[in-house]
C-alpha cells in the first residue's frame, strides 16, 4: 500500500471543501453534517466540476445543474427527476499518524 497524504484531521472542519490532484485524477475532500469524504471532482451527470458545489446537510450540490448527492452514498437525490443520473465517485479514505489520505493504487 503506498499511503498518499491529504489533510491533517485536525485541519477538518464543517464546510471543509478542497481540490486535490492525485495519480492524475482531480480529487475533492469534503466534510458536511460529520461526514467526511474523498470524491472525484466531477459531477456523474455531464462531468461538470463540483469544487464550487454547496456542502448542506451531508451533500454537496453541482454548481451547474443544481444536482444534490448524497456523501454517504453518492446517490443523486431528487427521486424520479435524476433516476438516469449516475452515483458520484466516492474514494476509501484512510488515517495514518493523525492525516487523512488515500492509497494510490486504489486511485
Amino acid at each position: 500500500m503506498s499511503f498518499y497524504p491529504l489533510e491533517s484531521i485536525a485541519r477538518l472542519k464543517e464546510g471543509y471543501l478542497r481540490r486535490f490532484k492525485v495519480a492524475g485524477r482531480d480529487l475533492l475532500l469534503v466534510q458536511s453534517e460529520g461526514v467526511t469524504r474523498l470524491i472525484e471532482n466531477r459531477c456523474p451527470h455531464d462531468g461538470s466540476p463540483l469544487g464550487k458545489g454547496r456542502l448542506l446537510k451531508g451533500c454537496i450540490r453541482c454548481p451547474k445543474h443544481g444536482i444534490s448527492f448524497a456523501l454517504d452514498t453518492g446517490r443523486p437525490l431528487g427521486g424520479e427527476a435524476v433516476s438516469e443520473v449516475g452515483f458520484l465517485n466516492l474514494f476509501e479514505l484512510l488515517e495514518q499518524d493523525g492525516q487523512l489520505g488515500i492509497n494510490v493504487e486504489d486511485v
